[in-house]
């Protein structure tokens, strides 16, 4: 798939994205469901956009450019988690969907390391990134460290909105709870973040593991094209 598809794809979903959003905010408006709770449902949809048009930005502005793939993975997951997860509602009705996309996370952030270690490479050729252990410390720490930021927005936005998105209720994994919820208590209202942040390592260990396995591999294709240039 080239740049061209690519971007004819990005197209096609986003007016699909945008004819979901207008649906569902009328299906909520007809089920007669509190402004709030429309609001943030919409605005589910508005991040996704933005986050589709993300690898455009950064091609257009500081001539980065990031690899078609590596898009897909990411709007899979943003889908997954913004669309499915609170536009539709799957984490108030799948428990454990909340704790899959984080596994998830925990690979694509990962992923994300490494892509930016070749940029920083091809720009600059720093061959400390060539030690194999420094690799996957940067990886971890790169994943935890965006995942705790994360835990951070979450709960910014929970006091703000008066969200659930950290899963502090007893009785809802839903994003949206109503007065009739029972929140969590003492440790246990710790239990979501803290999985979270396990998830999001476990994930991070998998992708560093691999680094690891396959390092001498890898740097051997790398110089195989730098010497090809």
């Amino acid at each position: 798939m080239n740049s061209h598809h690519l971007h004819r794809l990005n197209r096609v979903i986003s007016w699909l994205l945008a004819v979901m959003a207008v649906a569902n905010v009328a299906w909520l408006i007809y089920l007669g469901r509190h402004w709030d709770e429309i609001a943030f449902r919409g605005l589910q949809y508005v991040a996704m956009l933005l986050i589709m048009q993300l690898p455009y930005l950064l091609k257009r502005r500081f001539r980065i450019e990031v690899p078609w793939l590596l898009s897909l993975i990411i709007v899979i997951f943003c889908f997954s988690a913004l669309i499915m997860g609170d536009a539709l509602n799957l984490y108030g009705r799948i428990s454990w969907w909340d704790k899959l996309l984080h596994a998830e996370s925990g690979i694509l952030l990962s992923m994300v390391a490494l892509w930016i270690i070749h940029v920083l490479m091809a720009e600059n050729d720093k061959y400390i990134y060539f030690n194999k252990w420094f690799l996957c410390l940067f990886l971890v720490m790169f994943s935890l460290g965006l995942g705790a930021c994360w835990e951070i927005i979450e709960y910014t936005y929970d006091s703000l909105m008066g969200t659930n998105t950290q899963q502090f209720m007893a009785t809802t994994t839903g994003s949206i709870f109503t007065a009739e919820d029972i929140p969590l208590c003492g440790h246990d209202a710790l239990r979501d973040s803290m999985q979270d942040l396990m998830l999001d390592l476990a994930g991070a260990l998998l992708v560093a593991i691999y680094g690891l396995c396959n390092h001498n591999r890898l740097i051997e294709r790398y110089k195989q094209l730098r010497a090809g240039r």
